[in-house]
């Protein structure tokens, strides 16, 4: 069944990966999470924003089946 994409946005700018577990790949989505919480304590919380964002873009994208920017990661975390 298709995942809609506007769902899997939404639950990401409501926290970071969550819109990946909503798409059935919970492993990405952690990453995700876990990478945005360290670029956001590095950056003094503007990561947080940028993060979120990019998040965003690539759960919009595999929701779409269209390439992502962190398919990358499937080579180390897994679908």
């Amino acid at each position: 069944m298709a995942k809609n994409p506007i769902i899997a946005v939404i639950l990401n700018l409501i926290i970071a990966g969550l819109g990946h577990v909503y798409l059935g790949r919970p492993k990405r989505g952690i990453v995700l999470f876990l990478l945005t919480v360290v670029v956001a304590i590095v950056s003094s919380g503007i990561g947080w924003i940028v993060g979120v964002i990019l998040c965003s873009y690539d759960a919009y994208q595999l929701a779409q089946n269209k390439p992502a920017p962190f398919d990358f990661l499937d080579k180390y975390v897994g679908e």
